[in-house]
């Protein structure tokens, strides 16, 4: 991703040098004008991932999700990719607002052993489903100022936003063997050992889980600054790059639950209950570690 950028600047600098050297009026935003653009930030990561990358086994990916014990915590970073509107007070200062989303909704399936035609016939090959439901989301809206200095084709420009995050989703299991009475452990998935409840309570000696979600969404507000250059590549169209970085932020990440099926002793049936799998927790990010590198294309009307 750093690679991306450096290239994206050494492309920008040349065109920058071409550009500055020819003797020609650009371009310059007014009072009440407008711009649309899209905004990249190849630098930066986030912990939660909405949907898999190219290249990843949706299998994995949709399973690591379900069984990963641990909070998916949300750091105050940009969104990858943007839709950004400036409005211009003036041929320098503008107001501006971004959005950045991201989302998948993935039914992994995997075949497993049919428990009951396997009883039936100990021969049987037939096989049944079972499912992953993953819904996973995230969003980023940004509001801030930008300043901008300059006349000819290259402008330099420094500005700062609020950022605002919100992220999560819900995972749920659908599996093809029932459980029951006569059969209390019935194939399924693989699943790891930390996402089984084997600890007995309730006089059930194994549970499997049916669903996973937290108790609301994961929140993150921060502040970024950003400094860099705005090249008028044509009438009306503007390519940047700037460094941006957030040196204060709070997050906030809920309780996270699992609920499980599990056959009981005590009642003589298939019981569901709750566990915690983690607290509530908060966290204060400051410094200029959590950094990136914005690339955008705009165009003014």
């Amino acid at each position: 991703m750093k690679k991306i950028a450096l290239s994206a600047f050494a492309l920008l600098l040349m065109a920058a040098t071409s550009l500055t050297a020819q003797e020609k009026k650009y371009y310059t935003p007014q009072k009440g004008d407008w711009s649309i653009g899209v905004v990249f930030n190849p630098v930066s990561m986030s912990s939660i991932k909405a949907q898999p990358s190219s290249g990843d086994k949706v299998g994995d990916w949709a399973k690591g999700h379900a069984f990963n014990g641990d909070q998916m915590f949300m750091l105050s970073q940009d969104p990858v990719a943007a839709v950004r509107v400036k409005y211009r007070l003036d041929k320098n200062a503008a107001l501006r607002a971004s959005l950045g989303f991201n989302g998948s909704l993935i039914n992994y399936k995997e075949y497993v052993q049919d428990d009951l035609a396997v009883a039936l016939d100990a021969d049987s090959q037939n096989k049944v489903v079972d499912v992953v439901h993953s819904n996973m989301n995230t969003a980023s809206l940004m509001l801030g100022y930008e300043y901008m200095v300059g006349e000819k084709a290259v402008r330099f420009i420094f500005g700062g936003d609020i950022l605002y995050s919100i992220g999560g989703g819900r995972l749920t299991f659908d599996y093809g063997n029932r459980m029951t009475s006569l059969n209390q452990i019935p194939s399924t998935m693989p699943i790891p050992g930390d996402m089984k409840d084997e600890s007995g309570k309730g006089g059930i000696a194994y549970g499997r889980p049916t669903d996973k979600y937290t108790a609301g969404y994961i929140h993150a507000l921060g502040f970024s600054l950003e400094m860099g250059i705005e090249v008028f590549i044509a009438e009306r169209i503007s390519a940047g790059l700037s460094m941006n970085f957030t040196p204060l932020a709070v997050t906030f990440q809920p309780e996270t639950y699992t609920v499980y099926e599990g056959f009981s002793t005590y009642t003589g049936q298939v019981e569901k209950y709750t566990n915690y799998v983690s607290p509530g927790s908060n966290a204060l990010l400051y410094g200029i570690e959590n950094f990136g590198a914005r690339l955008s294309l705009n165009y003014y009307f």
